[in-house]
């Protein structure tokens, strides 16, 4: 090859590989910082999300705390942020912890919303929500009325006490008690660390403490499989209908032996691919239209411009019926 020949081929080679990194740093990066990283509703939540970011041509990365501690939760947020990603997702263990970087990440040009967990009062954009809190908490109290009458006795199970979305959907639960069906009596509301084996001790000592125990609702995915533990424990299976905000295979077996009752959900994946799809629309600057077509979503999305939420659509009810056809 004559010397000509070769630097043409050199420069070619070379604005070749210019082309690819420039074509490379040219893709929207999201990420998303989750409550907890590996138990399967995250999982599950990651799963659609790659799904979305392969579809949208997305760099996508998702990355959370090993329990639910917002102070590792915020220096992985603001991990994310010095690194310069175009959008951080976030579903906040402790919304005062987060407002401030929050405000600080939108000062550096970095779009933040919520997604799972909302930040009120922060300074994130919009909230990717999986249902409404209300429906959601109507919902699972219904249900358990429907299946223990509405004089029962029920014990509460949440995660950290921090996190807004638990404590909003607490809320909705004893607002539908209070006007619906006053003669059921909520007999203690607990908050654990995040793990199985707390919510195995409180559903312990609220069956311990109430012999006449209807029902135990658990209100994080977290705190599912304690519960189910427990009643297997106490070989009440079938005594005592249990629930939570679970995801199936967290309490399939659960609820095959009747340890579980029903789960009140939605599919993660669907709300992990929202969430980078609408990552995807704010990096671009397109507006939501009130209800978005979501390429590759089967879901009703509608978008609720005064509340700055991003609705995916209405709870799911899984039973001992319908869980095995579910993968998340």
């Amino acid at each position: 090859m004559t010397t000509g020949l070769k630097l043409f081929a050199n420069g070619l080679l070379a604005a070749t590989i210019m082309t690819g990194a420039a074509l490379a740093q040219d893709k929207t990066r999201v990420a998303f910082v989750p409550q907890i990283q590996g138990i399967p509703y995250y999982v599950a939540m990651e799963e659609g999300a790659n799904r979305a970011a392969e579809t949208f041509g997305v760099e996508y990365i998702q990355q959370g705390p090993t329990s639910t501690n917002a102070a590792d939760q915020l220096r992985i947020f603001e991990s994310f942020v010095s690194q310069g990603v175009d959008v951080v997702g976030v579903s906040p263990v402790d919304v005062e912890t987060l407002k401030p970087a929050i405000a600080s990440a939108r000062q550096a040009g970095v779009h933040v919303i919520t997604s799972d967990a909302d930040a009120a009062g922060s300074e994130r954009e919009f909230y990717v929500a999986q249902a409404m809190d209300q429906d959601l908490g109507y919902t699972i109290l219904d249900e358990m009325v429907e299946r223990v009458g509405a004089d029962g006795k029920i014990a509460v199970i949440s995660d950290a006490p921090t996190i807004a979305s638990l404590n909003a959907w607490i809320a909705a639960i004893q607002e539908r008690a209070a006007a619906e069906y006053p003669e059921l009596e909520i007999v203690s509301v607990d908050h654990t660390d995040g793990t199985a084996a707390r919510a195995f001790q409180f559903a312990t000592d609220a069956m311990t403490r109430n012999p006449d125990l209807s029902g135990i609702i658990g209100i994080a995915s977290t705190t599912c499989p304690g519960i189910g533990q427990a009643v297997e424990a106490a070989g009440k299976q079938g005594q005592i209908v249990t629930t939570g905000f679970c995801s199936p295979n967290t309490i399939k077996d659960y609820m095959l032996s009747d340890a579980m009752t029903y789960s009140v959900l939605w599919n993660p994946a669907d709300l992990g691919y929202l969430t980078v799809w609408a990552a995807k629309q704010v990096a671009d600057g397109t507006p939501f239209e009130a209800e978005p077509k979501v390429e590759g979503l089967e879901a009703n999305v509608r978008w609720l411009e005064d509340e700055k939420i991003l609705l995916l659509g209405d709870p799911m009810i899984f039973t001992k019926e319908n869980i095995e056809q579910f993968d998340f």
